[in-house]
């Protein structure tokens, strides 16, 4: 159980207590009007047993209605688990993976309200770092030909090609950076 669902169990388990405790109140005050009732009577007159019906009838009536408002509550709280811990649990675990360099991770989309939009904003944020570690790899690639191609045709010069070199070995150490990254299958990245 995640922080956020034992969160909303407390929640909705305090406010089943408190409907509760108006039950056990409303139960004990309608008892306690019955019982008046009696003592006020006179003891050499009977008054018929059927007299205290609309009073058990709502003390009933009250009995049922607080355990159909638990049973709502019980309901209403596996639905917000479903609804909203569930996708937003997952939400963390993908933004987890993308942390991690796993840009091939995506949110699945099954509603259309704000928590799917969040999901979408992490699949989009998802995409735009792997144009950035693709566009990157690419430029480093191409550059670190180029940087090779130039040693090769300045060979003689060794201030020149201790410059060169330099660049290359930063060059190549991004170029590796970017490649730790796991990335959608496209094009681009099995060229």
């Amino acid at each position: 159980m995640s922080k956020l669902e034992s969160r909303m169990l407390n929640y909705f388990m305090l406010i089943a207590f408190a409907a509760i405790l108006i039950g056990i109140e409303f139960y004990f005050e309608l008892n306690a009007s019955r019982g008046e009732e009696i003592c006020t009577l006179h003891s050499a007159q009977e008054y018929p047993q059927d007299s205290f019906n609309p009073l058990d009838s709502i003390r009933t009536k009250i009995m049922v209605m607080f355990a159909l408002l638990s049973v709502v509550i019980a309901i209403v709280l596996i639905m917000f688990m479903k609804e909203i811990t569930l996708p937003l649990c997952k939400m963390v675990e993908v933004a987890k993976h993308i942390n991690e360099g796993d840009l091939s991770q995506t949110v699945a989309i099954d509603n259309n309200d704000e928590i799917s939009e969040v999901g979408t904003a992490i699949n989009e944020l998802a995409s735009n770092l792997q144009e950035v570690a693709t566009f990157t790899s690419l430029t480093a690639t191409e550059a670190i030909d180029k940087i090779q191609t130039l040693k090769k045709m300045n060979s003689d010069n060794s201030e020149l090609n201790k410059i060169i070199n330099d660049i290359e070995q930063n060059l190549e150490s991004m170029s590796s950076f970017v490649n730790s990254f796991k990335l959608f299958d496209t094009e681009v990245n099995n060229a």
